[in-house]
């Protein structure tokens, strides 16, 4: 029995050893064929892996206001996540904590209750889930803050609270001040790269360039290694003035509530530098509300009545007509040719005669013509080609996609483009960007010196400037200087004289010069409809010129024909009154003196250290009683009237608020009334006037 036993013991034994030596014959085989027979195969395959690369996106460069204030950056959010599956998780300190931890997420991330916050957690804690996302993004600044909550406090191994910042990151590109001249800066695509505005006009040099990873084997396997680090893009700053462009939107928002037209633009630009300082594009949607859309402001339109001073600067400068010059009104109805079966021309308020001057005051279509006529109607494409010279049809590279060029076309010495030509002197047959409308009234405000626009002021790598884009001039002699003075004349009196047709737009405070334009707009069949596009282009002070500035309003929901002046102009107005109170204009403000009395400023509700500062600079006393600690933090709603909207939005934004400003000046009126109970994440509304 023991024999037949060991007998059997020993075949097993046998068949093991066969076995393993088979199973070791296999392995060396194998070995011998990876590594002798069909090495150049493997090592060909491993050469593949290890030479494949990839392209590390470079961060993208800042676009900055002029002042270095950010306007479009990059952020990187991070996903915060619990693993509630760690070994020595804390579980008893959890359910202590789990309701306090759920108010305080609902405080300071309110896309969630506090109740959803809790039901998740401990849902996710139940099922012990490994993988559980407990904000869907927070910055570097947030995540600190979640490492000062209740339990969260606890480190990694103990409360499972982390965030991965290579498998989570998540990059968007946030412009701070919301849609403020959204048009002009532009948007970026699924790739990062810019489709629009100046994003996509300099999007080479915001870009950056790219980086390179490569495969590289170490003891425990092949990892990426970059070999190449991205280079970051270049940072854009602008021309663009904050505080201008905020006062310009404002102006054209208030108009817009009562107008109500199709799209609505408006642009300040500095007369001797060309800097674009505000630019404001708003197109009504289909529900009604307005957005930056389409740059209308680059768009070609017919301009109407605004670009007669371009006529009278060629009319004057060649010396076909001058100011105090005598024109024949034909009583308000011109048939140009006599007795020809055509539309004849014609003024709202007709006149047998009026100076050249007057002409433009009246913006009389029949004065300009008459003019136009004594100069070229002989030669009808010597007025195109003065156009030319002038500089009017030149490029501006202003940086931004689709720019349109005037549309201008070339006359021949025939009936129909003599007709056309008188047209084309009062603003019809044409196509003009707003841009180049206003390029013009700044060149007629600077002297005749035709300065180039510009919306980029220089690059900047790692802050300090790369390359400076200087003034630069279409002509530097666009006209004579005495037809530029006769020019800014003309257009004091179309605001200031009492029967100007831009008298709507004069200020008591702030000295305007500019000239209205009403234009029927063309319909989808080609032909002129019963609605109007309207504008208002000017400068200011007239005394100084320092800023230039266009309004254009496409098909106001108005009846009959509404009133450049007083709604184009209107903006423009509010616009120069605003930067007067501001300080901002080279005039003498008025300030009542009385020599009896020190003079003791009335302050402004704001932050009481800075106020007091102020106050000892200026060595005069003030009652600072209803100032603030703007440091302190609120449990209830304050008082804020009287308080301007950067303090108060400060103030309020530290107590987890989101604001809603509307208007400008001082706080008049706001939505949760004093002494209410905070909700962080309740939006507050502050009237300003």
């Amino acid at each position: 029995m023991e024999t037949r036993n060991k007998r059997h013991i020993l075949l097993r034994y046998a068949l093991v050893i066969v076995g393993v030596l088979l199973f070791s014959i296999a392995i060396v085989k194998k070995a011998a064929d990876t590594c002798i027979i069909h090495a150049d195969k493997w090592n060909e395959k491993a050469a593949q892996m290890l030479s494949v690369t990839h392209e590390v996106m470079p961060e993208r460069g800042d676009i900055l206001a002029q002042n270095g204030e950010v306007m479009a950056t990059n952020m990187t959010y991070y996903r915060a996540l619990i693993d509630f599956g760690v070994p020595k998780f804390k579980a008893r300190e959890f359910n202590d904590s789990v309701k306090i931890l759920s108010q305080m997420l609902a405080k300071y991330f309110p896309n969630k209750t506090a109740a959803a916050y809790e039901k998740g957690m401990r849902s996710a804690f139940l099922r012990k889930k490994r993988y559980y996302v407990l904000v869907r993004e927070v910055t570097g600044h947030d995540y600190e803050l979640l490492k000062t909550f209740p339990f969260l406090r606890y480190s990694t191994p103990y409360s499972g609270f982390y965030i991965d910042p290579n498998r989570e990151k998540i990059i968007k590109r946030e412009k701070p001040y919301g849609t403020m001249a959204s048009r002009a800066i532009g948007g970026l695509d699924e790739t990062f790269h810019g489709n629009s505005g100046l994003e996509k006009a300099l999007d080479s040099l915001l870009y950056g360039i790219p980086g390179r990873t490569i495969k590289k084997q170490i003891p425990s396997g092949i990892v990426d290694w970059v070999s190449d680090p991205p280079q970051r893009g270049l940072d854009v700053k602008t021309t663009i003035d904050i505080d201008i462009q905020d006062i310009t939107e404002q102006a054209l928002l208030q108009t817009i509530e009562e107008t109500q037209p199709e799209f609505a633009v408006a642009i300040v630009m500095e007369v001797a530098t060309g800097e674009i300082k505000a630019m404001s594009n708003l197109s009504r949607l289909p529900g009604g509300e307005y957005l930056e859309t389409v740059n209308n402001a680059v768009q070609g339109y017919e301009p109407g009545s605004v670009v007669k001073p371009l006529s009278m600067m060629i009319a004057l400068d060649d010396g076909v007509v001058r100011p105090n010059d005598v024109i024949n009104g034909h009583n308000g109805v011109f048939r140009y040719p006599a007795g020809a079966r055509v539309r004849p021309i014609t003024d709202t308020h007709g006149r047998a005669s009026m100076t050249a001057i007057e002409a433009m005051k009246y913006s009389s279509n029949i004065g300009l013509s008459e003019i136009i006529l004594r100069g070229y109607e002989r030669d009808p494409d010597r007025f195109v080609q003065r156009i030319y010279e002038v500089g009017f049809m030149e490029p501006f590279d202003l940086g931004i996609p689709g720019t349109a060029r005037p549309t201008i076309r070339h006359l021949k010495a025939t009936v129909q483009d003599r007709i056309n030509l008188t047209r084309m002197s009062y603003g019809y047959t044409t196509k003009i960007p707003p841009i180049y409308t206003l390029a013009l009234y700044n060149t007629i405000a600077n002297d005749g010196k035709f300065v180039k626009p510009r919306l980029v002021k220089e690059l900047l790598r790692n802050g300090k400037p790369e390359k400076v884009f200087d003034i630069s001039y279409i002509r530097e002699h666009a006209c004579k200087p005495e037809t530029a003075r006769a020019l800014r004349q003309m257009l004091y009196a179309v605001v200031n004289d009492d029967d100007g047709t831009g008298r709507l737009a004069r200020s008591k405070k702030v000295t305007i010069a500019g000239k209205t334009g009403t234009v029927r707009t063309i319909g989808a069949d080609g032909k002129y409809e019963s609605r109007y596009r309207i504008t208002f282009c000017g400068f200011f002070p007239y005394e100084k010129p320092q800023y230039s500035c266009i309004v254009l309003l496409g098909k106001p929901d108005l009846p009959g024909m509404p009133s450049a002046g007083r709604y184009c102009g209107g903006v423009l107005k509010k616009i120069a009154e605003t930067l007067y109170s501001m300080g901002r204009l080279d005039v003498p403000m008025a300030m009542p003196s009385d020599s009896t009395q020190t003079f003791a400023p009335s302050i402004m509700k704001g932050d009481i250290a800075e106020t007091r500062q102020v106050l000892q600079r200026l060595g005069v006393r003030g009652d600072v009683s209803d100032c603030y600690n703007i440091e302190t933090y609120c449990d209830s709603m304050p008082d804020m009237s009287g308080m301007g909207a950067r303090d108060a939005l400060y103030l309020l934004e530290q107590a987890g608020l989101n604001v809603s400003i509307q208007g400008r000046g001082r706080v008049y009126e706001q939505s949760i009334p004093r002494g209410a109970a905070l909700q962080p994440g309740t939006t507050v509304i502050l009237k300003l006037k």
